[in-house]
Protein backbone atom coordinates (compact mmCIF):
# COMPACT_ATOMS: atom_id res chain seq x y z
CA UNK A 1 0.00 0.00 0.00
CA UNK A 2 1.53 3.18 -1.18
CA UNK A 3 1.82 6.09 1.41
CA UNK A 4 1.03 9.59 0.42
CA UNK A 5 2.00 13.25 1.61
CA UNK A 6 0.25 16.14 0.44
CA UNK A 7 2.28 19.70 1.11
CA UNK A 8 -0.20 23.03 0.93
CA UNK A 9 -0.37 26.44 2.07
CA UNK A 10 -1.06 29.63 0.98
CA UNK A 11 0.34 30.57 -2.02
CA UNK A 12 3.97 32.66 -1.45
CA UNK A 13 4.70 30.94 1.89
CA UNK A 14 7.48 28.63 0.93
CA UNK A 15 5.70 25.78 -0.33
CA UNK A 16 8.40 25.33 -3.51
CA UNK A 17 10.69 25.31 -1.34
CA UNK A 18 9.30 22.61 1.53
CA UNK A 19 8.56 20.53 -1.21
CA UNK A 20 12.23 20.89 -2.84
CA UNK A 21 13.33 19.26 0.60
CA UNK A 22 11.25 16.55 -0.07
CA UNK A 23 11.77 15.64 -3.51
CA UNK A 24 15.44 15.75 -2.64
CA UNK A 25 14.73 13.27 0.10
CA UNK A 26 13.28 10.95 -2.25
CA UNK A 27 8.88 11.89 -2.36
CA UNK A 28 7.52 11.29 -5.81
CA UNK A 29 5.72 14.31 -6.21
CA UNK A 30 4.56 14.04 -9.73
CA UNK A 31 6.47 12.67 -13.21
CA UNK A 32 5.41 15.93 -14.89
CA UNK A 33 6.44 19.09 -13.12
CA UNK A 34 5.44 22.33 -13.15
CA UNK A 35 8.53 24.34 -14.95
CA UNK A 36 10.21 27.22 -13.15
CA UNK A 37 9.32 30.47 -13.57
CA UNK A 38 11.22 34.10 -13.44
CA UNK A 39 9.31 34.42 -9.97
CA UNK A 40 10.53 30.86 -9.20
CA UNK A 41 14.07 30.33 -11.01
CA UNK A 42 14.55 26.66 -8.63
CA UNK A 43 10.95 25.70 -9.58
CA UNK A 44 7.85 24.73 -7.96
CA UNK A 45 7.70 21.36 -7.27
CA UNK A 46 4.03 20.90 -8.54
CA UNK A 47 2.58 18.07 -10.50
CA UNK A 48 0.48 19.51 -13.57
CA UNK A 49 -1.80 17.50 -13.47
CA UNK A 50 -3.16 18.17 -9.87
CA UNK A 51 -2.68 21.78 -10.62
CA UNK A 52 -4.86 21.71 -13.94
CA UNK A 53 -7.34 19.89 -11.67
CA UNK A 54 -7.61 22.55 -9.35
CA UNK A 55 -6.97 25.18 -11.63
CA UNK A 56 -9.94 24.18 -13.73
CA UNK A 57 -11.96 23.79 -10.34
CA UNK A 58 -11.27 27.35 -9.73
CA UNK A 59 -11.78 28.56 -13.52
CA UNK A 60 -15.19 26.72 -13.54
CA UNK A 61 -16.38 28.70 -10.74
CA UNK A 62 -15.09 31.97 -12.19
CA UNK A 63 -12.10 31.77 -9.50
CA UNK A 64 -8.29 32.54 -9.60
CA UNK A 65 -5.79 31.72 -7.44
CA UNK A 66 -6.97 34.73 -4.56
CA UNK A 67 -10.75 33.45 -3.94
CA UNK A 68 -13.09 35.06 -1.84
CA UNK A 69 -12.76 34.83 1.86
CA UNK A 70 -16.49 33.39 1.71
CA UNK A 71 -15.51 31.20 -1.36
CA UNK A 72 -16.65 27.64 -0.53
CA UNK A 73 -15.47 24.83 -3.54
CA UNK A 74 -17.45 21.29 -3.31
CA UNK A 75 -16.28 19.38 -6.49
CA UNK A 76 -19.54 17.69 -8.17
CA UNK A 77 -19.46 14.09 -9.46
CA UNK A 78 -17.40 14.60 -12.39
CA UNK A 79 -14.44 16.44 -10.85
CA UNK A 80 -14.63 13.75 -8.23
CA UNK A 81 -14.39 10.91 -10.65
CA UNK A 82 -11.52 12.96 -12.58
CA UNK A 83 -9.53 13.22 -8.62
CA UNK A 84 -9.66 9.46 -8.23
CA UNK A 85 -8.23 8.86 -11.88
CA UNK A 86 -5.07 10.87 -10.32
CA UNK A 87 -4.96 8.72 -7.38
CA UNK A 88 -4.86 5.75 -9.02
CA UNK A 89 -2.32 6.48 -11.79
CA UNK A 90 0.07 7.00 -8.72
CA UNK A 91 -0.81 4.53 -6.27
CA UNK A 92 2.28 1.82 -7.80
CA UNK A 93 4.67 4.58 -5.95
CA UNK A 94 5.31 3.13 -2.46
CA UNK A 95 6.19 6.87 -1.24
CA UNK A 96 4.31 9.42 -3.13
CA UNK A 97 2.72 12.59 -3.24
CA UNK A 98 1.90 16.56 -4.52
CA UNK A 99 2.31 19.92 -3.49
CA UNK A 100 0.05 22.77 -4.90
CA UNK A 101 -1.19 26.16 -2.13
CA UNK A 102 -5.10 25.22 -3.96
CA UNK A 103 -5.18 21.73 -2.39
CA UNK A 104 -5.93 24.06 0.95
CA UNK A 105 -9.64 24.42 -0.48
CA UNK A 106 -10.20 20.65 -1.24
CA UNK A 107 -8.24 19.44 1.97
CA UNK A 108 -11.66 17.70 3.73
CA UNK A 109 -12.59 16.34 -0.15
CA UNK A 110 -8.73 14.61 -0.61
CA UNK A 111 -8.92 12.95 2.88
CA UNK A 112 -12.19 11.34 2.17
CA UNK A 113 -10.28 10.24 -1.11
CA UNK A 114 -7.04 9.33 0.27
CA UNK A 115 -7.81 8.41 3.98
CA UNK A 116 -4.09 7.33 5.21
CA UNK A 117 -2.83 10.57 3.53
CA UNK A 118 -0.64 12.73 5.51
CA UNK A 119 -0.94 16.41 5.02
CA UNK A 120 2.02 18.97 6.03
CA UNK A 121 0.78 22.26 6.16
CA UNK A 122 3.03 25.72 6.05
CA UNK A 123 2.26 28.98 7.02
CA UNK A 124 3.80 32.66 6.61
CA UNK A 125 3.10 35.90 8.17
CA UNK A 126 0.32 37.35 6.50
CA UNK A 127 2.18 40.65 5.77
CA UNK A 128 5.32 39.09 4.37
CA UNK A 129 2.86 37.01 1.61
CA UNK A 130 0.94 40.02 0.10
CA UNK A 131 4.63 41.44 0.20
CA UNK A 132 5.46 38.75 -1.67
CA UNK A 133 2.34 38.84 -3.96
CA UNK A 134 3.39 42.35 -4.51
CA UNK A 135 6.64 41.45 -6.11
CA UNK A 136 5.57 39.19 -8.28
CA UNK A 137 2.12 41.77 -9.24
CA UNK A 138 -0.30 39.64 -8.42
CA UNK A 139 -1.95 41.87 -6.19
CA UNK A 140 -4.99 43.97 -8.24
CA UNK A 141 -5.68 47.33 -8.74
CA UNK A 142 -3.63 48.05 -5.33
CA UNK A 143 -5.88 46.17 -3.76
CA UNK A 144 -3.78 44.53 -0.66
CA UNK A 145 -6.74 44.21 1.38
CA UNK A 146 -8.40 40.94 -0.88
CA UNK A 147 -5.03 39.68 -0.75
CA UNK A 148 -5.11 39.35 3.10
CA UNK A 149 -8.74 37.88 2.89
CA UNK A 150 -7.32 35.30 0.64
CA UNK A 151 -4.61 34.49 2.95
CA UNK A 152 -7.63 33.96 5.13
CA UNK A 153 -9.45 31.78 2.91
CA UNK A 154 -6.10 29.40 2.81
CA UNK A 155 -5.44 29.39 6.20
CA UNK A 156 -8.27 28.85 8.01
CA UNK A 157 -9.17 25.31 6.62
CA UNK A 158 -5.38 24.46 7.00
CA UNK A 159 -5.90 25.65 11.11
CA UNK A 160 -9.74 23.33 11.31
CA UNK A 161 -8.20 20.49 9.48
CA UNK A 162 -4.93 20.47 11.53
CA UNK A 163 -7.07 20.36 14.66
CA UNK A 164 -9.32 17.76 13.54
CA UNK A 165 -7.09 15.43 12.70
CA UNK A 166 -4.05 16.32 14.35
CA UNK A 167 -2.69 12.75 13.67
CA UNK A 168 -2.68 12.84 10.40
CA UNK A 169 -1.53 16.36 10.04
CA UNK A 170 1.24 18.50 10.95
CA UNK A 171 1.40 22.72 11.13
CA UNK A 172 4.44 24.65 10.79
CA UNK A 173 5.94 27.93 9.92
CA UNK A 174 7.78 27.77 7.14
CA UNK A 175 10.56 30.07 8.79
CA UNK A 176 11.01 27.74 11.33
CA UNK A 177 10.97 24.76 9.80
CA UNK A 178 14.24 26.20 7.56
CA UNK A 179 15.81 27.17 10.81
CA UNK A 180 14.79 23.86 12.89
CA UNK A 181 15.34 21.52 10.17
CA UNK A 182 16.59 19.09 12.39
CA UNK A 183 13.41 19.00 14.60
CA UNK A 184 11.27 19.48 11.85
CA UNK A 185 12.62 16.29 10.57
CA UNK A 186 11.96 14.49 13.73
CA UNK A 187 8.95 15.73 13.83
CA UNK A 188 8.01 13.58 10.59
CA UNK A 189 9.62 10.85 11.90
CA UNK A 190 7.14 11.14 15.27
CA UNK A 191 4.51 11.79 13.51
CA UNK A 192 3.96 10.48 10.45
CA UNK A 193 6.77 7.83 10.27
CA UNK A 194 8.62 9.43 7.60
CA UNK A 195 12.57 8.54 7.61
CA UNK A 196 14.14 10.97 5.64
CA UNK A 197 17.19 12.67 4.54
CA UNK A 198 16.37 16.23 6.10
CA UNK A 199 19.07 18.18 7.70
CA UNK A 200 21.38 21.68 7.62
CA UNK A 201 23.63 20.25 4.68
CA UNK A 202 20.42 19.55 2.61
CA UNK A 203 18.71 22.90 3.53
CA UNK A 204 21.64 24.75 2.71
CA UNK A 205 22.24 23.18 -0.68
CA UNK A 206 18.77 24.16 -1.99
CA UNK A 207 18.34 27.60 0.35
CA UNK A 208 19.37 30.89 0.48
CA UNK A 209 17.40 33.86 2.44
CA UNK A 210 17.32 35.65 -0.45
CA UNK A 211 14.80 33.05 -1.76
CA UNK A 212 12.24 33.57 1.21
CA UNK A 213 11.99 37.49 2.21
CA UNK A 214 11.52 37.43 5.59
CA UNK A 215 10.43 41.24 6.32
CA UNK A 216 10.92 43.02 10.07
CA UNK A 217 8.41 44.20 11.97
CA UNK A 218 7.32 46.37 14.83
CA UNK A 219 4.76 46.69 17.52
CA UNK A 220 3.22 49.88 15.86
CA UNK A 221 2.99 48.11 12.23
CA UNK A 222 1.59 44.98 14.18
CA UNK A 223 -0.88 46.98 15.99
CA UNK A 224 -2.04 48.81 12.31
CA UNK A 225 -2.35 45.67 10.59
CA UNK A 226 -4.67 44.58 13.43
CA UNK A 227 -6.31 47.65 12.99
CA UNK A 228 -6.57 46.84 9.44
CA UNK A 229 -7.57 43.40 9.43
CA UNK A 230 -8.26 41.84 12.99
CA UNK A 231 -8.99 38.29 11.49
CA UNK A 232 -6.21 38.01 9.60
CA UNK A 233 -4.33 38.95 13.02
CA UNK A 234 -6.00 36.78 14.83
CA UNK A 235 -5.32 33.94 12.80
CA UNK A 236 -1.89 34.30 12.30
CA UNK A 237 -2.24 33.91 16.60
CA UNK A 238 -4.03 31.18 16.15
CA UNK A 239 -1.35 29.08 13.68
CA UNK A 240 1.64 29.78 15.47
CA UNK A 241 -0.42 28.80 18.69
CA UNK A 242 -1.00 25.66 17.24
CA UNK A 243 1.94 25.00 15.11
CA UNK A 244 4.57 21.94 15.87
CA UNK A 245 7.23 24.25 14.82
CA UNK A 246 6.90 27.99 14.94
CA UNK A 247 8.69 31.26 14.40
CA UNK A 248 10.11 34.39 16.38
CA UNK A 249 9.64 37.26 14.78
CA UNK A 250 11.96 39.97 13.79
CA UNK A 251 11.08 43.52 15.77
CA UNK A 252 12.75 46.07 14.91
CA UNK A 253 11.80 49.76 15.95
CA UNK A 254 9.17 52.02 13.75
CA UNK A 255 10.38 54.68 11.20
CA UNK A 256 9.09 58.15 12.38
CA UNK A 257 7.14 58.03 9.05
CA UNK A 258 5.37 54.65 10.58
CA UNK A 259 4.94 55.79 13.72
CA UNK A 260 3.07 58.81 12.17
CA UNK A 261 0.97 56.76 10.33
CA UNK A 262 -0.11 54.57 13.44
CA UNK A 263 -1.06 58.01 15.58
CA UNK A 264 -3.39 59.18 12.39
CA UNK A 265 -4.90 55.68 12.23
CA UNK A 266 -5.68 55.75 15.96
CA UNK A 267 -7.83 58.71 15.68
CA UNK A 268 -10.00 57.14 12.65
CA UNK A 269 -13.46 56.54 13.81
CA UNK A 270 -13.49 52.69 14.79
CA UNK A 271 -14.45 50.35 13.28
CA UNK A 272 -12.14 51.31 10.00
CA UNK A 273 -14.37 51.93 6.78
CA UNK A 274 -13.37 49.38 3.94
CA UNK A 275 -12.01 52.51 1.72
CA UNK A 276 -9.92 53.51 5.03
CA UNK A 277 -8.93 50.23 5.53
CA UNK A 278 -7.41 49.61 1.97
CA UNK A 279 -5.84 53.01 1.83
CA UNK A 280 -3.74 51.90 5.06
CA UNK A 281 -2.52 48.88 4.05
CA UNK A 282 -1.52 50.63 0.79
CA UNK A 283 0.45 53.15 3.20
CA UNK A 284 1.67 50.54 4.99
CA UNK A 285 3.16 48.22 2.28
CA UNK A 286 4.03 51.89 0.70
CA UNK A 287 6.25 52.79 4.18
CA UNK A 288 7.61 48.82 5.04
CA UNK A 289 8.99 48.64 1.40
CA UNK A 290 9.33 51.59 -0.26
CA UNK A 291 11.45 50.23 -3.13
CA UNK A 292 8.75 47.57 -3.52
CA UNK A 293 5.79 49.71 -3.73
CA UNK A 294 7.64 51.49 -6.46
CA UNK A 295 8.02 48.97 -8.41
CA UNK A 296 4.62 47.77 -7.85
CA UNK A 297 3.22 50.89 -8.79
CA UNK A 298 5.29 51.74 -11.65
CA UNK A 299 4.34 48.11 -13.01
CA UNK A 300 0.65 48.50 -11.82
CA UNK A 301 0.53 51.77 -13.36
CA UNK A 302 2.33 51.15 -16.81
CA UNK A 303 0.08 47.95 -17.29
CA UNK A 304 -3.05 50.09 -16.52
CA UNK A 305 -1.69 52.39 -19.50
CA UNK A 306 -1.15 49.28 -22.00
CA UNK A 307 -5.05 48.37 -21.35
CA UNK A 308 -6.43 51.66 -21.19
CA UNK A 309 -4.28 52.02 -25.08
CA UNK A 310 -5.93 48.71 -25.80
CA UNK A 311 -9.61 50.09 -24.82
CA UNK A 312 -9.17 53.08 -27.18
CA UNK A 313 -7.46 50.82 -30.09
CA UNK A 314 -10.25 48.63 -29.96
CA UNK A 315 -12.89 51.51 -29.36
CA UNK A 316 -11.70 53.22 -32.28
CA UNK A 317 -11.95 50.18 -34.48
CA UNK A 318 -15.43 49.42 -34.06
CA UNK A 319 -16.60 53.41 -34.70
CA UNK A 320 -14.46 52.63 -38.13
CA UNK A 321 -16.22 49.48 -38.76
CA UNK A 322 -19.82 50.96 -37.69
CA UNK A 323 -18.99 53.80 -40.05
CA UNK A 324 -18.53 51.13 -42.84
CA UNK A 325 -21.83 49.83 -42.00
CA UNK A 326 -23.59 52.79 -42.33
CA UNK A 327 -21.85 53.99 -45.42
CA UNK A 328 -22.76 50.30 -47.14
CA UNK A 329 -26.32 50.70 -45.88
CA UNK A 330 -27.06 54.39 -47.10
CA UNK A 331 -25.52 52.62 -50.29
CA UNK A 332 -27.62 49.86 -50.52
CA UNK A 333 -30.92 51.41 -49.41
CA UNK A 334 -32.30 52.94 -51.79
CA UNK A 335 -31.08 49.97 -54.92
CA UNK A 336 -32.31 47.22 -53.04
CA UNK A 337 -35.97 49.55 -52.98
CA UNK A 338 -35.30 49.91 -56.65
CA UNK A 339 -34.97 46.20 -57.18
CA UNK A 340 -38.76 45.66 -54.99
CA UNK A 341 -39.52 48.12 -57.51
CA UNK A 342 -38.77 46.19 -60.40
CA UNK A 343 -39.77 42.90 -59.12
CA UNK A 344 -43.30 44.45 -58.81
CA UNK A 345 -43.61 45.02 -62.31
CA UNK A 346 -45.79 42.77 -64.37
CA UNK A 347 -43.22 41.80 -67.16
CA UNK A 348 -41.05 41.25 -64.54
CA UNK A 349 -42.88 38.93 -62.94
CA UNK A 350 -43.67 37.11 -65.97
CA UNK A 351 -40.78 36.71 -67.10
CA UNK A 352 -40.00 35.13 -63.59
CA UNK A 353 -42.57 32.99 -63.86
CA UNK A 354 -41.20 31.38 -67.35
CA UNK A 355 -38.01 31.12 -66.08
CA UNK A 356 -36.56 33.71 -68.08
CA UNK A 357 -35.35 35.66 -64.88
CA UNK A 358 -34.05 34.09 -61.89
CA UNK A 359 -36.44 33.72 -58.62
CA UNK A 360 -35.36 35.85 -55.82
CA UNK A 361 -33.67 34.24 -53.13
CA UNK A 362 -36.79 34.73 -51.05
CA UNK A 363 -38.86 32.81 -53.29
CA UNK A 364 -36.53 29.64 -53.42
Amino acid sequence: MSRVLIITGMHRSGTSLVASLFERAGIHLGAHLAAPGADNPFGYFEDIEFVNFHEDALHARSQNMLVPRDFVLTPNAAEEQRARELIAARASHELWGWKDPRTSLLLEFWNALVPDARFLFVYRHPFDVILSLARRDEVIGFDFFNALDAWCAYNEPILKFARAHPDTALLCNTYALLEQIELFQRALAQKFSLTLELNAQVRDELFRAEHLRRTAHSPESDALLKQIHPDASALYDELQTNAALRATEIIQNASPEMSALVQFAVRLPAPLSKANQRALLIALVALTDPALFENFARNHIARTNELENQRRAWEQTAQERAQVIQAQTTWATPRLNDLQQLESQPIVRALTRLGVLPRPATEK
